[in-house]
């Protein structure tokens, strides 16, 4: 036979689901009236740190230059874009990679900036900047953004020298930011691929 529950447990319960009631109704209220979740300090806000001071979609045209070739991507709407004298929009892999490139230079910082002081004696061939592996500009409706040379990589190969056009730093960067403009190169058959 089951032993009942004495009635000072059953109060003691009938408490504490009174209190933990209360406790998510207090929540409830916190959030209705701050209108937003607390925030935790584990999670880091986003920062856009990259040479790109705008967000990517403020970019409507994209002059890509990789050796003698030159192509240039204009943006039709949010997620559209033509290539060249094409009317077509492009898509898939191509405009996935555009769109990437774009938005690594928003948001990947400079691993180190360089002054002119720190390169003074080094001529701009030995970053490979003389003749750029490639060049980009990133323009919107008005005016020019961005202009950007990449250059060699880094003797460990984990970086790319970048040079932007109007400032006399050199940057260091990630070299997967340099490589998504030479990778929109590996699709468009004219353009050979840069060794």
């Amino acid at each position: 036979m089951e032993t009942p529950v004495k009635p000072h447990q059953r109060h003691k319960r009938r408490w504490r689901t009174v209190l933990l009631a209360l406790l998510a109704v207090g929540f409830l209220l916190a959030m209705i009236l701050t209108g937003k979740l607390p925030e935790t300090r584990q999670l880091a806000k986003f920062e856009a740190r990259g040479v790109l001071t705008v967000p990517p979609a403020q970019v409507h045209r994209v002059d890509l230059r990789i050796g003698e070739h030159t192509i240039t991507f204009v943006r039709l709407s949010d997620h559209a874009w033509v290539a060249g004298k094409s009317q077509e929009p492009i898509n898939g892999e191509l405009q996935e990679h555009l769109e990437q490139a774009m938005v690594f230079m928003q948001r990947s910082r400079p691993v180190r900036v360089m002054s002119p002081d720190a390169y003074r004696d080094t001529p701009l061939r030995e970053f490979g900047l003389e003749q750029p592996r490639c060049a980009v500009v990133l323009s919107d409706a008005r005016r020019v953004l961005l202009e950007a040379n990449f250059g060699a990589y880094n003797p460990q190969d984990l970086l790319q020298y970048m040079q932007l056009r109007g400032d006399s730093n050199l940057y260091l960067m990630s070299r997967f930011v340099g490589q998504a403009w030479e990778h929109l190169g590996d699709h468009l058959a004219w353009i050979p691929t840069i060794p």
